[in-house]
């Protein structure tokens, strides 16, 4: 059975399609659903701090992360030493949201990808084009940076239950193509 950890965004760990996927995946991968700290008023440092305590670090590690959790997922990867490290990232973005500028603290420290390049095995990206939250565009950035699959829907929203995703058979077929 190989591990696999997910961070949500500014949601909850019990939010969206994430308890779907945790039993979908199993018993091939055990995916635990890591806890954030005020998930609706993140602090970067405090997420930082959350990982830490959840994750040891580990060559092959496999990362899912929804949102905000991209980022930090990113930020993980680039902070530890990893080998082989791999990633499903859903709606991925690493700069501002200028709808969201409350966001732009959590912001400010973008990933340094020549740091996180050279740890990657595999990645994918999953983003929609009529994602209200992180314009597509973003998605396809983060994706060109860390070299991944590039999956763009065109419909998907933000991939939250408000828009139809309890479940995600697309995510957990990824999961388990990186887990190989």
């Amino acid at each position: 059975m190989k591990n696999a950890y997910l961070i949500h965004g500014t949601s909850t760990r019990e939010d969206d399609w994430f308890p779907w996927l945790e039993n979908a995946a199993k018993p091939a991968i055990a995916l635990k659903r890591l806890w954030l700290p005020n998930p609706f008023n993140p602090q970067q440092a405090k997420w930082d701090q959350a990982i830490n305590d959840q994750i040891h670090p580990q060559d092959n590690l496999i990362l899912v992360a929804h949102s905000l959790g991209c980022i930090t997922a990113l930020r993980y990867i680039e902070h530890h030493h990893i080998k082989d490290a791999r990633l499903l990232l859903v709606g991925a973005f690493d700069k501002g949201l200028p709808a969201y500028p409350e966001l732009d603290e959590f912001m400010k420290d973008r990933p340094h990808y020549e740091h996180i390049l050279p740890k990657l095995a595999k990645a994918t990206v999953i983003t929609a084009k009529d994602d209200p939250i992180a314009p597509y565009q973003n998605s396809i950035a983060v994706a060109n940076k860390i070299r991944a699959k590039l999956i763009v829907k065109e419909k998907g929203g933000h991939f939250l239950t408000s828009d139809g995703f309890t479940k995600f058979p697309l995510a957990l077929k990824e999961l388990n193509r990186l887990a190989k």
